[in-house]
C-alpha cells in the first residue's frame, strides 16, 4: 500500500469541543485523502506553529506523546485525525514566552518532507521549549468522538 503523500491529503484544523487537559486546549488535525486510491498513514505528524507571509517558524515544533502508533489505510475521501494539545501560552512569565500571534500551523503528514500550511491564528510563546505543544499519532475518524 502507498504512503499518503502530501499532495494527496487535505489537512484541515476542527477544535476539541470537549477541551483538552489541565493547562491545554485540544485540537484536530483532519487529515482526508483527495486522491483515487487508497493510501497509507503511519505514525505521527509534524507540527509546528508559523507566523508571518513567509510561515517563518515560531517556538519549538511539538513534541510526539507516547502514545502508540498504527497504520491507517484511507480509501479515497475518508478522513482521519491527530489530536494536538496546544499548552496555554498565558500559564507562563511573558518574559520568558515572548508571546506572539500566529497564523496557524505548518504541517508535515507522518513519514513526509513536503509540508502543507493550516491557517489557525492564535498567540503562542516564540522562545524555544516554553509552552511546547504535543502530538499524537494519527487515529482513526475525522475527530476524537
Amino acid at each position: 500500500m502507498k504512503d499518503c503523500l502530501t499532495r494527496n491529503l487535505e489537512v484541515t484544523d476542527v477544535v476539541d469541543p470537549s477541551g483538552g487537559a489541565a493547562g491545554h486546549h485540544a485540537e484536530f488535525l483532519v487529515f482526508r485523502n483527495t486522491a483515487g486510491f487508497p493510501c497509507t498513514l503511519d505514525g505521527f505528524p509534524g507540527v509546528s506553529f508559523v507566523a508571518g507571509d513567509k510561515g517563518t517558524q515560531v517556538g519549538t515544533a511539538f513534541v510526539r506523546s507516547n502514545a502508540r502508533r498504527h497504520p491507517i489505510t484511507l480509501a479515497p475521501g475518508e478522513r482521519v485525525h491527530a489530536t494536538i494539545l496546544i499548552a496555554d501560552y498565558q500559564n507562563v512569565d511573558a518574559a520568558s514566552c515572548k508571546p506572539v500571534q500566529v497564523r496557524g500551523y505548518r504541517v508535515y503528514p507522518p513519514n513526509e518532507t513536503a509540508a502543507v500550511f493550516v491557517p489557525r491564528a492564535q498567540t503562542a510563546c516564540s522562545a524555544p521549549n516554553e509552552a511546547a505543544g504535543q502530538v499524537q499519532p494519527v487515529a482513526p475518524g475525522a475527530s476524537g468522538a
